[in-house]
């Protein structure tokens, strides 16, 4: 291994991922209802000047710390207010995670290893997703890594010569960006995962070691809590906003499940089967082979630490009642670890894949079931789509698009296609004894990517929020200077601030009489609604003017009642 095989690898890494992630990420429109908020607040942050307090709709939204606000400010700076800016850093915070997830495995490991290990997990269907979309994910995970990366550096250089502390207070201080990235896990996931990796490895008496105890602690509270401190001291009501954050985003959602995010114990196994296949099925098998002897073997120690903390995750979230798809991406570096280091295994070991186990051929068929079955949903999903609304039922009045005649084009099949093709090449590779299997599945993992971000997502935006995008952009032209839209039938639909850069309001069916005084504010001139809820209006005996339809939404207005006259004397 040279310093020139390590740079190339990561110079491959960084051509393959700069373009899966960054081409055409500013495309669609932000995604309700998560990354739309993301992006909101950040907007209104950004117009206000106020770095500190965030809000959404002009009100104070305290759900998350700062630091995907920030990122989003900055890329506003570099591209203006549109999904490109609300994207661009947390897409350079993937690329970043798999750069120093690679570097920092290499010197330990192997480039061979870091680079396979750093393909799985780039190429996996969660991450590049993730990586596309603005959550607050996504840079959690790179502190993470960059946490465990540096701490184990610094835990090695102290059993080399007692040195490193400088490098373990790194990653106390990646720990505190991790804070200000996602809340009090930040910090929670590390500390168990350092307690319980050096006990493992026979060396609990680091965690006593006051000469970097004590320093990491105090860069750990202090930046880690800075932004809170920052807030509690300028906002109105002091530190009260800590209730809604800590009690009720944290104690809450980890105890009860909130806005309907539940899920069996087994959901995050459900989750990776799809979102980390073709390589969910190999992980078992590289659990089990992981090295037990850790004892003067770098590289057992460090598999040992993403190991540790990818199983602490995994736990925890599991644990947790409230449960979301994109929370499990911080164990993702850990799995992808260990099956690099499992194919590496075979390779170096001389065991061909044709004479392989049943159990390893298991495996690769559970990367193959879940393809075949993207591929027959995409294929059915022509047919299936003019039906949607009556399976769904009265919920469909909320997503127009389902009751319009929409024509979802070759889209579906050419993806269909794609997956197909996916799932004959794993089953060639599975069955033969070529050894090709790594190079065959990694190839397959990004054709399932591509299919799925470059033609699945498209399609799903420019039926699903695009055009309300569309309606929003026109609304914000017709409307006054710091005027509102009113939402009619509309909600969790922070899309609509974003691209409109104005407050909206939210009005339901059962408050109709009072939707004409609405209008009648100098500040709001449109509202937007669906055909349903237009109808209705007009069927209860209100007369809203049609401005623009577009895919089952309506852009309308809406007279207002004239002013009471006072009768003479």
């Amino acid at each position: 291994m040279t310093k020139t095989s390590i740079t190339l690898y990561g110079l491959v890494l960084l051509m393959i991922f700069a373009g899966l992630f960054f081409i055409s990420v500013d495309k669609p429109v932000v995604i309700d209802y998560d990354e739309g908020v993301y992006a909101e607040v950040s907007r209104e942050m950004y117009v206000s000047g106020n770095m500190v307090i965030p809000t959404l709709n002009g009100t104070g939204f305290f759900e998350k710390p700062p630091m995907l606000y920030w990122a989003q400010m900055l890329g506003y700076r570099l591209f203006g207010i549109n999904a490109m800016g609300a994207r661009f850093v947390n897409t350079a915070a993937a690329l970043a995670t798999i750069l120093i997830f690679y570097f920092g495995a290499a010197r330990p490991l192997g480039s061979r290893v870091a680079f396979t290990s750093s393909l799985i997990l780039g190429s996996s269907i969660i991450f590049i997703y993730l990586a596309r979309v603005a959550m607050t994910d996504m840079l959690l995970t790179l502190f993470l890594v960059s946490c465990l990366v540096f701490s184990w550096q610094g835990v090695e250089r102290w059993l080399i010569d007692r040195s490193g502390a400088a490098l373990f207070w790194l990653g106390c201080f990646c720990a505190a960006l991790a804070m200000l990235s996602k809340g009090a896990i930040g910090a929670l996931l590390p500390v168990l995962t350092a307690i319980c990796y050096l006990v493992s490895i026979g060396r609990p008496a680091v965690i006593f070691n006051l000469r970097w105890f004590i320093p990491g602690t105090a860069i750990l509270v202090f930046a880690g809590f800075s932004w809170y401190v920052m807030l509690g001291i300028v906002h109105p009501d002091g530190f009260s906003f800590m209730k809604e954050l800590f009690v009720k985003h944290h104690l809450g959602r980890f105890s009860r499940a909130m806005e309907g995010h539940s899920g069996p114990p087994f959901y995050y196994l459900i989750v990776l089967f799809v979102g980390f296949m073709p390589w969910f099925g190999y992980l078992p098998s590289a659990l089990l082979g992981m090295p037990l002897k850790t004892a003067d073997n770098p590289g057992a120690r460090f598999i040992r630490l993403f190991a540790v903390f990818s199983i602490i995750v995994f736990i925890f979230f599991s644990i947790a009642a409230t449960k979301l798809p994109n929370y499990i991406l911080p164990a993702l570096p850990g799995f992808a670890l260990l099956i690099g280091r499992l194919f590496d295994t075979r390779e170096t070991g001389g065991q061909g894949h044709g004479t392989a186990s049943l159990g390893w051929k298991l495996s690769g068929w559970a990367g193959i079931i879940p393809t075949i079955l993207l591929g027959l949903v995409l294929l059915a999903l022509p047919f299936l789509f003019p039906y949607l609304a009556e399976l769904i039922g009265e919920n469909a009045y909320k997503v127009p698009a389902l009751l319009e005649p929409v024509q979802l084009g070759y889209v579906p099949y050419l993806a269909a296609a794609l997956f197909f093709l996916s799932a004959a090449m794993q089953i060639k590779a599975v069955r033969s004894a070529s050894g090709k299997l790594f190079e065959t599945l990694v190839l397959c993992s990004l054709i399932n990517g591509c299919a799925l971000f470059f033609l699945v997502i498209p399609l799903y935006d420019e039926v699903m929020d695009a055009p309300l995008a569309r309606l929003a952009e026109e609304a914000a032209e017709l409307s006054p200077a710091g005027g509102a839209i009113v939402m009619y039938e509309i909600d969790d639909r922070p899309s609509v601030n974003f691209v409109s850069g104005l407050v909206t309001i939210e009005h339901d069916e059962r408050d109709l009489d009072e939707l004409p005084a609405l209008f009648g504010r100098p500040d709001i001139e449109v509202g937007l609604t669906t055909n349903f809820y237009f109808e209705r209006m007009q069927n209860r005996g209100l007369a809203p003017t049609e401005i623009r339809r577009d895919t089952g939404f309506v852009l309308f207005r809406l007279v207002p009642p004239p002013p009471l006259q006072s009768s003479g004397s």
